[in-house]
């Protein structure tokens, strides 16, 4: 008996890719990974938040390990017309690193979030915690900064991940199968139009070779195509 083989439709099909890969955005934690590590416990202008602030803090660090090295010296020296002096200038300088690093935003305590950090991708910072590819500290905050705004709007629905691939119900003997391309996952749903033309030629292409493979002619998958454009 002669096998009728005949293309009923073809279609290009976009679906919720519900596990996708956002590694290369970051990562949030419950540890911090590095200093460039968002705390989503604060507010992003709170000063815990702050560079200045942090700058402020270590450069007040180095004067309070050099003051205590030198009361070291003085020892018990009451004499010693620094004794009092340096003490007193350790418990300012104390206090004001104290100050530097409270949280003027009020969450600290009331924030119900999931993970505290958000960490930055390897694409800025290896696992040492070095920079990578000659970035300066203040390019991956920057960046940090963007990921976690990009994260924290997929986490609102604001954008999504999606599926595409193309598709054919096909009929053999008056058995009626579909044939799908490979599939790409993982691409941004606000992604530009021209992004979506190029997934989709290449996963027509995909197809198109599945097609003559199972024996349809070149000029029926070409009709099928156009007709399928043509309905879009």
């Amino acid at each position: 008996m002669k096998t009728t083989k005949r293309i009923l439709k073809i279609e290009i099909e976009r679906m919720d890719d519900e596990s996708p890969d956002t590694s290369w955005l970051g990562e949030y934690s419950d540890a911090r990974a590095s200093e460039f590590s968002i705390d989503r416990a604060h507010d992003e202008n709170c000063q815990t938040q702050s560079q200045i602030a942090k700058d402020a803090i270590n450069k007040l660090e180095r004067v309070f390990q050099h003051l205590s090295s030198h009361r070291q010296t003085i020892g018990n020296d009451s004499y010693n017309p620094y004794y009092w002096g340096i003490d007193d200038a350790i418990d300012i300088i104390a206090n004001a690193q104290d100050k530097l690093a409270e949280c003027d935003c009020g969450h600290e305590s009331g924030d119900h979030r999931e993970y505290r950090y958000f960490n930055p991708s390897c694409n800025y910072v290896d696992a040492n915690g070095n920079l990578i590819d000659g970035n300066t500290p203040e390019d991956i905050r920057k960046y940090v900064a963007q990921d976690y705004a990009r994260m924290e709007d997929l986490n609102n629905s604001g954008w999504g991940f999606i599926g595409i691939r193309a598709k054919a119900k096909i009929a053999v003997n008056s058995i009626q199968q579909t044939i799908t391309s490979g599939g790409l996952w993982g691409i941004e749903s606000d992604s530009d139009d021209s992004c979506f033309a190029e997934v989709q030629s290449e996963e027509l292409a995909d197809l198109r070779a599945q097609l003559y493979a199972l024996g349809f002619s070149k000029r029926a998958v070409a009709a099928a195509i156009k007709e399928s454009e043509a309905s879009q």
